[in-house]
Formats: C-alpha cells, sequence, structure tokens
C-alpha cells in the first residue's frame, strides 16, 4: 500500500511540474507577442507600414541609451518657423526701426546683381528701407494698419521680400540665403528677438492657419506664392513623447536659427517640451545686438554640417554612435539621413519635393524592393488651404 501511494504521489508532482512549466511558457509566449503588438504611440494618421517600423524600432531600442535626431521645418512642424516669421514681421512691419542695414545683413556682396531680378541687393535693399521708413512713419502719424497695408508701398513692399528671398537663393551661396533670413533680426537685443518670435509663433500657429498666397506689387514685377502658417502636427508631438518616455533621446538638428527654433520646440505648451541643449540650430556671434554673422568657432548644421554637428555635439555622450532614427525631408537631410551605419531608420517626410532633387531620389528607394526597411517614407501630415502649387523653402 505504502509503495502505490509514494509512486502516485511522485507521478503527481510530475504531472504538476509539467503543468507548472506549460503554465509558465503560456504566460512567456502571451508576453512575447504582446510586446510585439504593444502600441509605443498612437497611430493616428501614420502610415500602417511607415508605424509598424517605428514602433517596433521604439520597442526593440528601449532603455538602451540611443537618440533620435530630426530636422525641424517641414519635418517635425508642417511648413517653415523661419518664414513664418517673416511673414509676420512683413506684415506687421516688425523690423528694428530706420535699419541701416536696408535688410541686407548677411550679403556681403551687396553690387551683385541678383538672377531673375536684374537689380543689385544694394538697389533692392534701399528701395525696401525707403518703403518701410515712409509707412513707419504714416504709423507714427495715427494711420492704422489695416489701411496701410491696402497702399502700393505695402504692396510693393512685401511683393519685393518674396523676389528678394528667391533671388538671393539663386544667386548666392546657400550660407548667404540661410543667414540673411534670420539676419531680419539684425539689432535687435537676443530679448528683443525672442519676443517678436513669440508674437509670430502666436500668430501663424495652427492647421487652419496654413495656407499658399500670392505677392504682388501693384506694377506686377514682383512678388510670387508664399507660405503661411505653421502647425505641429499631433502625430510627431506623439513620436517624441514615445522615442523620451522609452529613454531615446530626442534632438532637433536644423538649418534654422536656434533662436527661433528654440522658441517654438522648447515650449511646453505650444511644442516639445524640448530642453535648449537639446536643440541645435544655426548660431551667430554673440553681441549685444543682433548681427548675422555666423559663429566660426561651431559646426553650422547646414547640409554636410548637420553630420558634422551631431557627431561632433550629440554622438559622444552616445559612445560616438550614431541616431538610432533620423527624420528630414529636404536635399539639406540627405547627409543625416544617409551618413550613421548606426541608423536603423530614416524617416522621410514626404512633402513632393522634385523627384529629380537628392531628397527625391532617396524617397524613390524609400518605394522600392530593395529598400530593406532603412528609409521609411511619410506622406505630409497637412497641407495648406488653396489651390497653388508650390514647393516652398
Amino acid at each position: 500500500m505504502g509503495n502505490i501511494c509514494n509512486s502516485f504521489t511522485t507521478s503527481s508532482r510530475k504531472i504538476i511540474t509539467l503543468i507548472f512549466f506549460a503554465i509558465m511558457l503560456a504566460i512567456i509566449g502571451i508576453c512575447y507577442f504582446t510586446l510585439l503588438d504593444e502600441e509605443a504611440f498612437s497611430k493616428k494618421d501614420w502610415d500602417k507600414d511607415v508605424y509598424k517600423s517605428l514602433n517596433s524600432l521604439i520597442v526593440d531600442h528601449a532603455g538602451k541609451n540611443d537618440y533620435a535626431v530630426f530636422d525641424f521645418d517641414k519635418t517635425t512642424i508642417v511648413h517653415d518657423v523661419s518664414n513664418a516669421l517673416l511673414v509676420y514681421q512683413v506684415e506687421n512691419l516688425k523690423f528694428a526701426d530706420a535699419p541701416s542695414h536696408s535688410f541686407l545683413d548677411g550679403i556681403d556682396d551687396k553690387d551683385a546683381i541678383l538672377k531673375g531680378a536684374e537689380i543689385s541687393s544694394r538697389e533692392m535693399g534701399d528701395t525696401l528701407k525707403a518703403e518701410y521708413n515712409r509707412m513707419k512713419a504714416r504709423l507714427s502719424n495715427g494711420e492704422s494698419m489695416d489701411s496701410i497695408r491696402v497702399s502700393d508701398d505695402y504692396l510693393d513692399f512685401r511683393a519685393r521680400f518674396i523676389s528678394f528671398m528667391d533671388a538671393l537663393g539663386k544667386t548666392f551661396p546657400e550660407e548667404v540665403w540661410y543667414a540673411w533670413m534670420p539676419g531680419l533680426l539684425t539689432g535687435m537685443t537676443t530679448e528683443e528677438a525672442k519676443e517678436l518670435i513669440s508674437e509670430a509663433i502666436d500668430d501663424q500657429l495652427g492647421e487652419d492657419k496654413l495656407a499658399v498666397e500670392e505677392w504682388t506689387s501693384p506694377d506686377g514685377r514682383w512678388g510670387g506664392p508664399v507660405e503661411k502658417g505653421i502647425f505641429l502636427p499631433e502625430e510627431m508631438k506623439d513620436l517624441y513623447a514615445a522615442l523620451n518616455d522609452n529613454g531615446i533621446d530626442t534632438y532637433i538638428c536644423s538649418a534654422s536659427l536656434e533662436l527661433i527654433v528654440e522658441t517654438l520646440a522648447c515650449d511646453s505648451v505650444r511644442g516639445l517640451a524640448l530642453s535648449p541643449e537639446r536643440v541645435y540650430g544655426l548660431r551667430f556671434v554673440d553681441s549685444p545686438r543682433i548681427v548675422a554673422k555666423y559663429d566660426s568657432e561651431y559646426k553650422q548644421p547646414i547640409k554636410e554640417g548637420k553630420v558634422e554637428c551631431i557627431k561632433t555635439y550629440i554622438a559622444p555622450q552616445y559612445g560616438d554612435r550614431g541616431p538610432v532614427l533620423v527624420g528630414g525631408d529636404s536635399n539639406g537631410d540627405v547627409p543625416m539621413l544617409t551618413s550613421f551605419d548606426d541608423t536603423r531608420a530614416s524617416l522621410i517626410i514626404d512633402v513632393k519635393r522634385n523627384p529629380e532633387s537628392s531628397i527625391g531620389q532617396l524617397a524613390a528607394k524609400a518605394k522600392s524592393e530593395d529598400n530593406e526597411g532603412r528609409y521609411l517614407l511619410q506622406p505630409a501630415f497637412a497641407k495648406p488651404k488653396g489651390d497653388i502649387e508650390f514647393e516652398g523653402i
């Protein structure tokens, strides 16, 4: 009888042990497949394949001391924050009063003939200054801004700005154009500039503000399409938050002035609540008042400079490893989208660039069969109102 009991007890223990291990394997399996299906952030309007790749990246790299780097204009946000500032300055005549620079700060060869405009930068700048000073005088005499906005001076002034911006890009190296646009803050203190930038963001921020307008001078000689408004999509806010929450640090590397980008990106209400140490943009020399002159001791993030900026200032914090994720939208982002072996995914926001351009070719590669998942093509999350086709800046 004792032997029978002992045999029964032994058999029971084996069965219980087998059941225990079966239950444990089931739990492990459930956990595994739960992790595979885990949603690190909301799908919303993400392309389903792009979302799947990004979600998998976040789950796989959570807590591994990795980092991600994004462009800002037209990647993190819709449209361009520097352009939004320019629009606000032009529409409200918000420049340093009586600008002695004649809107030419950042342009060395002021007498070079501008391609497409057939006048020099100096001639264009002098006209802009004269129109600006006349309009400011009218404001001082009590005339309303609404009244001034229908005047020939104003219509010519804003149209010339668009032609000037376009001609600078055709005539000079990109470094000149990148300095000229934020150089319109010349003459202001940093605090004055911050206040103006914040005003511009308040005025221009919102999906309903996105538009493309034609600005044309009364004589029809000057002008062209101009983007208005900026918008920070919830999808990008969610992505940044999911990366940060999972221990993947997020950085911005932008060819806009650092001060301008920080004002939105570091804002806890309107922006991403990033710390300023996570934002890299163009930097001018230190000066009591802003001057459009690059800081020569700093790696300016323009094209290949974005790669040098990442390697010099960000990668050393992560054992000199490259970013696990990079995001961009333009030719200027191609170097950082393609340069790092450590990058698992390069996110391209498709804003319909020229298919023959370097970013256009990279976008085509993202759709090809030999892509192997490195390049992800995500349609833009919002587009401007109206029927004007314009690639923009």
